[in-house]
């Protein structure tokens, strides 16, 4: 069954119109947070496009840690931002201070 889920979170994170329905859902939540409530909601919409599994399987299937996050999702993480290059080169690259002994 979590095959059948991860399809149908892949289908959403590359899916504009149905990310921003379940986005809706959640109201600013992860799927991690989400309560039975929301689950049972984005339930119907999996329903719709001919999934069905329960909000049991879907809580092991988050709890499993196998939900991927997306680009935007990834860009958001800590160390995630920066796509550009960096480099140094040279003796001493990249050290800006010295420190003294103080014991001497």
């Amino acid at each position: 069954m979590n095959e059948k889920i991860a399809e149908f979170y892949a289908k959403v994170t590359s899916d504009d119109a149905l990310k921003a329905k379940v986005e809706k859902i959640l109201g600013g939540k992860e799927i991690t947070d989400a309560t039975d409530d929301q689950l049972k909601a984005i339930g119907e919409i999996a329903k719709e496009l001919g999934y069905n599994f329960t909000i049991a399987e879907v809580k092991e299937y988050i709890a499993s840690g196998d939900v991927q996050l997306d680009e935007d999702a990834l860009d958001n993480v800590a160390g995630g931002v920066n796509k550009g290059v960096n480099s140094c080169s040279g003796d001493n690259a990249g050290i800006k201070d010295t420190f003294a002994n103080k014991n001497s």
